[in-house]
């Protein structure tokens, strides 16, 4: 290794530290003006094609005219050069090894040597990039899970894909603002102890639907952005590919992996609201160490207020060390490591008076500012290996070793309206509900004044470990039997996880004032232990996923898996209350089937069916309350058809669905202390959705949904009155008394949701963007309705008003600014919330979580 050599890689290595980007940016280089090579030192390419069927390669890294007669052999496409006589002679290409469509396969081919294609009609058009081809980092037909067989035009599901370039245009920094580009995801609240990303995919939770480059990303925190290559939603049941769980859909994190070329990526980023953010994506070849390896670090320290909220704080860090070897050969192997620290000021917003948010001043904050906090250390790694046999098989296997901490104490303001009940006697024959502020938890009519109501301050302290031990391994094989191709894909995975939560039980609960909380308080409360459970479970699943093709306009697909989840239970003894211990072992198959028709190469109409389960002990929350009940069982029905229009640089698709989930969980009313499966909640809709990465930085990504959440069938009693219930009574065995809730509307479900994101050139080289997001109106929850009392004295019970917590729909826009200071710095303005929208970002029956008013971020992104 020379001197020269040893520079560049101390220098590369170098700029980890914060504070070198904007010196290292302001250095102008003339050899780094060639328009054909991106920002991040990538090949331009066009979005892959999404009719291009998968095929193999096998191609390894050599001279680039050498690469592309053998592309040709094995793709069936012919390529056409337009470089002048003898320069193809001084491309390298570094090959391509594994199964991809062809234009995919092309432009990993090309990456790394400047050059651009245009595929159409099977001709390749190979050149030096035009002023105004698009960049792609990722692309929008494909997805790098192993579970699919398919570029996504011709997969029979509804997945969306939230690639990098538009993260990055949106300047997104969570998982969760990622996501507000999908149509059909509502954010919610944490629950309890809870703490961390938890979403409604299609109206039902995926709070344990999360993965990480397709396995289960098991823990409870707020996910950071600055290691992701793409976001994947897959909506609708998956078990068939994913296991448990998957009601509504999954989520999965696609991250950054070592790429056979070198780069620097970085950003800084300040804001109104305090924000401080640098972030930096290096990545080097080992070529000068050990052939076809190579090494890419991701890291990221963040801190910020929230805009409009007082004291509320986030502070994170994260690293992301990737090592790669193989590169382009048969054999490869990839080795990551995850870390993300959290130790931020939590916040659970406002609460309700009655059905609404309390009227009080939106920056409000109601809890402790020194003494909540919220702390995560998750920690993941991740060996992959995977071996090509031939063209005609791929074996990969992955073992993940994830280890999750937290920490957290939270305060949840609580209006307390719920009166008391009264049930009638000889001497009073008619039942009363009485909201007295004096009692021992005050109650306060709807009347009241704010001025004279105190806020309960209900602390949720929670002390746990999750951990995953898990190995996949999968084949992923292609075959030809005379006409008709088969592509199919065999999973075999499995392993441990476990929980491990210690509780805090508060002496009292503390209140504070309804306008002027006071969050510099100390907290006088002392606190004692409460229940320390361990649950574990061991778990595995084999699956078999096939597609059949007859021909280039008709595809088979079908799949089945079966489920092994066995989970225990213990809870230590706490003072007088007895140890407890639970098991359950659940043994469940699920299907999947579908059938897609082609009209034209480029689109396809499809009709799927799919089935998924959730055990009682999915999350790991088995008790001997849940324990004996079986899983509850969901299916869809799906229609839909997607297009690649625009040579293939805009996807659009739309579908309608049903989904029915059977065995819902449900307290009894005649005994409050049993849980029963006899529950039906059905949700049915339409989706409709487009991704576009076009000339002159036209990209979009536009979605809509419409949701119809019901409760189709339920024994539970959704009356506020349901204390005074008595079965069969004619006075208290009806309504008001007892309220049965089928028919309404699942909770978080919105009707109507939708987003909306475009960016174009403008004059004088600046790029804008605009966009915003619909959020339909919400009730807090399906199966509970609240009593609104509105007076302090004794009322009948018939004349009190009852309704829903309910949040009200919203609006939110924003807009980005972005040129070009030299080749290697870029300027960019994020305004978020244009209009200082007031809304409720996430729900929870309890409390309501505001999102962030206006706030503008100024960054400079450096690309080397």
């Amino acid at each position: 290794m020379t001197a020269s050599d040893k520079n560049l890689l101390g220098g590369r290595l170098g700029w980890l530290a914060m504070g070198a980007f904007a010196a290292y940016a302001a250095m102008g280089s003339s050899d780094l003006a060639m328009a054909a090579v991106t920002k991040d030192g990538g090949v331009a390419a066009l979005p892959p094609g999404a009719g291009a069927a998968v095929k193999q390669f096998n191609i390894q890294a050599g001279p680039l005219d050498e690469a592309i007669a053998a592309y040709e052999q094995a793709s069936g496409v012919k390529v056409k050069l337009t470089l002048p006589n003898g320069t193809i002679g001084g491309f390298k290409s570094q090959g391509v090894v594994g199964s991809y469509a062809s234009d995919e396969a092309l432009r990993l081919l090309l990456d790394g040597t400047g050059l651009s294609f245009q595929l159409e009609n099977n001709v390749a058009v190979v050149g030096v990039q035009a002023k105004d081809t698009v960049s792609v980092t990722s692309s929008l037909n494909t997805v790098a899970l192993t579970q699919f067989t398919e570029p996504l035009t011709d997969t029979a599901q509804t997945v969306n894909v939230v690639p990098q370039f538009i993260m990055q245009e949106q300047a997104v920094t969570t998982l969760r603002d990622s996501l507000r580009n999908v149509p059909g995801i509502s954010i919610a609240a944490g629950e309890g102890g809870n703490q961390g990303d938890n979403l409604t995919i299609r109206g039902f939770s995926a709070r344990s639907d999360i993965y990480l480059d397709g396995i289960r990303d098991f823990g409870s925190y707020y996910r950071d952005a600055f290691d992701y290559d793409a976001i994947e939603v897959l909506q609708g049941p998956a078990s068939v590919q994913f296991g448990r769980g998957s009601t509504g859909g999954v989520v999965n994190q696609e991250s950054k992996t070592p790429r056979g070329k070198e780069f620097v990526n970085g950003t800084i980023q300040l804001g109104t609201n305090q924000m401080r953010r640098v972030s930096a994506d290096v990545n080097e070849p080992l070529t000068n160490f050990v052939p076809n390896a190579a090494f890419r670090m991701n890291v990221v320290g963040s801190q910020n207020m929230v805009a409009q909220r007082n004291v509320a704080e986030t502070r994170r860090f994260g690293i992301a060390p990737s090592l790669a070897f193989g590169l382009g050969k048969p054999t490869r192997a990839t080795i990551s490591y995850l870390h993300e620290n959290e130790d931020s000021t939590p916040d659970y917003g406002l609460p309700y008076f009655g059905i609404k948010v309390a009227p009080v001043d939106r920056k409000n904050y109601y809890g402790y500012a020194r003494q909540n906090y919220l702390r995560t250390n998750p920690d993941v790694v991740t060996g992959k290996v995977e071996h090509d046999f031939g063209s005609s098989l791929t074996l990969r296997s992955t073992l993940r070793w994830g280890n999750y901490p937290r920490d957290i104490n939270v305060t949840e303001p609580v209006i307390t309206s719920a009166p008391v009940l009264t049930a009638a006697t000889t001497a009073a024959p008619v039942a009363t509900a009485t909201c007295s502020s004096t009692a021992a938890t005050p109650c306060y009519s709807l009347n009241t004044s704010l001025s004279q109501i105190q806020v309960r301050q209900q602390l949720i302290p929670v002390k746990s470990v999750e951990d995953i031990l898990w190995e996949q391994t999968s084949a992923v094989g292609h075959v030809k039997l005379g006409s008709l191709e088969n592509n199919f894909v065999v999973m075999v995975e499995g392993g441990r996880e476990r929980s491990r939560p210690q509780r805090l039980v508060y002496a009292s609960v503390p209140m504070t004032s309804a306008l002027n909380p006071n969050p510099e308080l100390p907290l006088a409360v002392g606190a004692t232990l409460g229940a320390k459970t361990w649950v574990s479970s061991q778990s595995y699943g084999v699956s078999f996923m096939d597609t059949l093709k007859p021909t280039w306009w008709l595809l088979f697909s079908g799949g089945l898996r079966f489920d092994y989840f066995n989970s225990q239970s213990n809870t230590a003894a706490i003072g007088t209350t007895a140890a407890l211990a639970a098991n359950r072992l659940d043994k469940k198959p699920t299907y999947r089937a579908a059938v897609v028709v082609k009209p034209r190469r480029n689109g396809s109409v499809y009709f799927d069916y799919g089935t998924s389960f959730n055990p009682s002990a999915e999350s790991l929350s088995l008790t001997a309350n849940n324990a004996a009940l079986p899983p509850q069982t969901n299916e869809t029905y799906e229609v839909g058809t997607k297009w690649d229009l625009v040579h293939d640089r805009l996807n659009i698709n739309g579908a309608y669905f049903r989904t029915n989930k059977a065995n819902v969980y449900e307290t009894d009313p005649n005994n409050t202390l049993n849980v029963i499966p006899v529950g039906n909640q059905r949700v049915q809709g339409l989706q409709v959705g487009a991704i576009g990465h076009m000339p002159q930085h036209f990209d979009l990504i536009v979605g809509y949904a419409y949701l119809d959440g019901t409760v189709t069938n339920s024994i539970v009693n959704a009356s506020p009155f349901a204390a005074l219930y008595k079965a069969n009574d004619p006075i208290y065995g009806q309504a008001p008394y007892f309220i049965n809730p089928t028919g309404f509307p699942l909770a978080n479900v919105p009707k109507n949701s939708g987003n909306v994101w475009v960016t174009h050139d403008l004059l004088w080289r600046f790029v804008g963007g605009f966009g915003g997001n619909y959020t339909g109106p919400r009730r807090a929850s399906s199966t509970a309705l609240v009593a609104l009392p509105q007076t302090s004295a004794p009322t009948p019970i018939a004349n009190v008003p009852i309704g829903f917590k309910a949040i009200e729909g919203y609006w939110v826009f924003s807009a980005m600014l972005r040129r070009p200071i030299n080749d290697r710095l870029d300027f960019q303005a994020n305004l978020i919330n244009l209009a200082n929208k007031f809304y409720i970002d996430a729900p929870h029956p309890n409390h309501l979580i505001p999102g962030e008013g206006f706030n503008a971020q100024f960054g400079l992104n450096l690309h080397f």
